[in-house]
C-alpha cells in the first residue's frame, strides 16, 4: 500500500510553505500511489520521492530557498532563486528526477510540451483533451 505523507512529514523535512499549499501538494502526490504500488516501490523510497516533489514545488512557489543569513543586527538574508526549466529548476527536482526511475512522481510534475492540448468550448465539451491521442 502506498505511503501517505502528512503535513508534519513535510515540515519536519524542512520544507516551508503555507498550510493550504502543503495540503494541496500532498493531495497531488497521492495521485502517484497506484503507479508506486504497481512498481513495488519500497515505502522509504516512496516517502523520499513524495517529499522531494513537494520540496521542489514549494521552492518554486516561495521566494526561493534561504542561501545565507546574518543578524546581530546587521540583518541580512539572501535567497537562492530557482533557475532552469522543469525539475532542473531546483535541487529538490534534480534529486527527484535522478531517483524516480519509475516516472511515477516525476510524471505528475513534468510538462510535456511535445503533446499539444486542445480545450473545446461548447455544450458537453468540458474537458481537456490530448490532441495527439484524439
Amino acid at each position: 500500500m502506498a505511503v501517505t505523507i502528512t503535513a508534519e512529514d513535510v515540515t519536519g523535512y524542512g520544507i516551508t510553505a503555507p498550510p493550504p499549499v502543503i495540503d494541496g501538494l500532498i493531495i497531488l502526490m497521492a495521485q502517484a500511489d497506484a503507479c508506486l504500488d504497481h512498481n513495488k516501490v519500497p515505502d522509504d523510497v516512496q516517502r523520499t520521492l513524495k517529499l522531494y516533489a513537494i520540496g521542489h514545488m514549494a521552492a518554486l512557489t516561495s521566494g526561493g530557498q534561504i542561501r545565507s543569513q546574518s543578524a546581530p543586527n546587521g540583518a541580512s538574508r539572501s535567497f537562492a532563486v530557482p533557475t532552469g526549466v522543469g525539475l532542473a529548476s531546483s535541487t529538490w527536482g534534480s534529486l527527484l528526477k535522478s531517483l524516480d526511475k519509475w516516472g511515477c512522481v516525476t510524471g505528475l510534475l513534468e510538462n510535456d510540451q511535445s503533446k499539444p492540448m486542445l480545450l473545446s468550448i461548447g455544450p458537453g465539451s468540458r474537458r481537456l483533451r490530448n490532441v495527439s491521442n484524439g
